[in-house]
């Protein structure tokens, strides 16, 4: 079995698999993640909301930005359905009250892929969970990490992973670095992308942790909002797709091992 962790980079899914083998991959859909990982996979955390509230916003959004403090503006807040789901930037800004961000805009294309996808494939919603990497990271490393757009923020999250699995740190490592100063025009991980799979990694190591398996009533695992939390926002299951609205986390205090 592997556990999936995927994220998307600007133009396709880049997918970290951890099993017997440690593999780094893109996807131009999540329908191909599936396809390729379905026979495999015990669980598939993906860096993307998950289920859109009709009004108002998540819980567990505001349960990550709480955790993050100083990292919050990380965090999307999932606007509603009709925000989503509209035809017209203008529409989309009328649904959100007026105010709308190019960030949320660009990122709905996604929301919508995996929404559909979850719609169409029933067997998908057992073992495909959201997650959000900077929560992750600032969970294994007992606060917020500086930015991953420069190399320190980058160094930062791969000595993380050393300390969760060193088989997966070293693959990651050797890619950040390789990556670093450009690529050849046909590679599909360009050095604008290294960040991208590092936070696919976290992702999957976390599944990996937790032996996050299948959904079912015995399947426990922590989530966003936990029970030290109790700002604003709606918490609850989507109806349309019968998930609970959460973001898998690795819990308040998970410990590192040296493997």
């Amino acid at each position: 079995m592997s556990y999936v962790g995927v994220d998307w980079a600007g133009s396709c899914w880049v997918v970290v698999a951890i099993g017997d083998e440690i593999t780094v991959s893109t996807e131009p859909s999540i329908l191909n993640v599936w396809t390729a990982y379905e026979a495999d996979a015990a669980s598939i955390l993906v860096d993307v909301p998950i289920g859109l509230p009709e009004d108002g916003d998540w819980a567990c959004d505001r349960a990550a930005a709480h955790l993050l403090e100083s990292r919050s503006s990380s965090v999307f807040s999932i606007p509603c359905r009709a925000a989503v789901t509209a035809e017209t930037y203008e529409e989309a800004r009328d649904a959100c009250g007026g105010s709308l961000g190019s960030q949320s805009w660009w990122l709905f294309p996604r929301i919508n892929e995996v929404d559909a996808f979850l719609r169409t494939i029933d067997d998908a919603r057992k073992i495909v969970y959201e997650s959000h990497p900077e929560v992750c990271f600032a969970a294994y490393d007992g606060g917020a990490l500086p930015s991953k757009g420069d190399e320190d923020g980058l160094r930062a999250r791969v000595a993380v992973l050393e300390g969760l699995n060193e088989r997966l740190a070293t693959k990651v490592g050797k890619i950040v670095d390789e990556r670093r100063d450009g690529t050849e025009w046909h590679d599909r991980i360009s050095s604008s992308r290294r960040d991208d799979v590092v936070d696919a990694a976290v992702l999957a190591v976390t599944a990996e942790r937790l032996e996050l398996g299948e959904r079912t009533p015995e399947q426990a695992y922590p989530s966003l909002p936990d029970g030290d939390y109790s700002g604003p926002g709606e918490s609850g299951t989507d109806p349309a797709l019968e998930m609970p609205m959460e973001i898998v986390f690795p819990g308040r205090d998970p410990g590192r091992s040296d493997e």
